[in-house]
């Protein structure tokens, strides 16, 4: 039993009522004592204020709360709680929240703490049972984090503004984007949206680009998140400007990942599609929305590639030409080095112009050694410098396609002739 007068104040915290007693004393001769009493109250204390993520998801499954009216008194809200956990222990509670409930790596737990840093401090506990219910997918909860920091009754209300609109939007996986707007926003956009549809076939711009490219319409409403644009832009300029990129060719997936082409000028699309195909260029939706210079520039580099490429078909012609010899002496200096064979005129083109035009090399040396034409620039032209500045007669190359060690070798066994 300890005496009222050996103590100076315990305090005993009860759960709920914050209930406390005192017990004072002028002075206090056992330190251990009390060095013992205080330790059993804070570990007392912490064991109530912090739960588990675990036993969170013990009292949201006992509990179910109606959102619709006032919320159970019995609903534990950490939310509403006083906290007096360290930051690492509430940041860890909160990883240990999303990872227990929508599956999440500790990696992508990590993710979300560092690109949202002030999250795990905003977040309702109860927004968390409330996501999962409604069915809130771990791909949908790593693109809107800040869903969390929502309280359910606000997100059951938005969702509600537009489910009245579009029924089939009152998913939270593809009405998600919206849910960070005041629902007065929310109520002006879905009204526009449906106003502007009364004599078009979709109900909405959305429904329309989902029908047309093919796709859910929620991935259409997750491409807001990035192309705000769209929800200003009007129907039918949406409209037109699909028709006319899928009328010329572009692939659905292609305009899809970007649609940001849809910001340019029907006219001016319309005007680009027409040079490309006189061209005979594939269309893109980057090459439709780029600038003017590089719009000019991708039509002259397709082109010399073309040029490239169809020369790549008929290397034994190059080499015959170049070369100035029967295509028999090629065919013998591919199956010398069968790794010419596979070769292309891109390749060997560098290193013929070096040899042919920068050092005069007479072409019945490369014909020897046809390994030349495929070794790196670099160290044909550092080998030819070394043979030159040693004054070095040579009557063959093949000593410039050796190993290195193989080369220097040979450098040193002139230097005694030069002496």
């Amino acid at each position: 039993m300890i005496l009222r007068s050996q103590l100076s104040r315990i305090f005993i915290r009860f759960g709920n009522g914050a209930r406390m007693q005192s017990v004072k004393a002028s002075n206090f001769q056992f330190p251990l004592l009390r060095a013992k009493l205080e330790t059993n109250f804070l570990k007392k204390l912490i064991t109530r204020r912090i739960l588990t993520s675990r036993q969170l998801l013990e009292i949201k499954t006992i509990q179910s709360p109606n959102f619709g009216k006032a919320v159970d008194e019995t609903y534990f809200d950490f939310k509403e709680l006083e906290w007096n956990g360290s930051y690492q222990q509430r940041v860890q509670h909160f990883m240990a929240l999303m990872c227990e409930i929508f599956k999440l790596s500790e990696q992508e737990a990590e993710h979300i703490v560092e690109y949202y840093p002030f999250l795990w401090k905003e977040f309702f506990h109860k927004t968390f049972a409330y996501l999962k219910s409604k069915g809130l997918e771990k791909e949908t909860f790593m693109q809107y984090p800040w869903l969390i920091s929502i309280s359910p009754e606000e997100i059951n209300s938005k969702i509600d503004i537009i489910s009245k609109t579009f029924n089939d939007l009152q998913n939270v996986n593809a009405c998600a984007c919206l849910l960070k707007f005041p629902n007065v926003k929310i109520e002006k956009l879905v009204s526009n949206w449906k106003v502007e549809a009364m004599e078009c076939e979709h109900p909405s711009k959305f429904h329309f680009l989902a029908h047309a490219l093919k796709v859910p319409i929620g991935e259409i409403m997750n491409q807001l998140e990035t192309k705000s644009f769209l929800m200003s832009m009007s129907y039918l300029r949406i409209q037109e400007g699909v028709n006319i990129c899928l009328e010329a060719g572009v692939e659905k997936e292609d305009l899809l990942n970007d649609l940001w082409v849809l910001r340019n000028r029907p006219v001016k699309l319309r005007n680009r599609i027409e040079t490309l195909q006189q061209s005979k260029i594939p269309v893109k939706p980057w090459v439709l929305r780029a600038r003017i210079e590089s719009f000019k520039t991708h039509i002259q580099e397709y082109w010399k590639e073309r040029k490239e490429i169809e020369l790549d078909h008929n290397l034994s012609s190059y080499l015959v030409t170049r070369l100035k010899c029967d295509p028999s002496v090629v065919a013998r200096m591919m199956k010398v080095f069968p790794n010419l064979q596979r070769a292309t005129i891109r390749k060997v083109k560098p290193n013929m112009d070096f040899l042919l035009i920068d050092k005069c090399v007479d072409p019945s040396l490369i014909i020897m050694t046809p390994r030349l034409l495929c070794i790196k620039l670099d160290t044909l032209k550092d080998r030819l410098e070394q043979l030159e500045k040693n004054n070095i007669q040579y009557s063959s190359l093949w000593m410039i396609v050796r190993c290195q060690r193989h080369f220097d070798d040979y450098i040193k066994r002139w230097e005694p002739k030069r002496n």
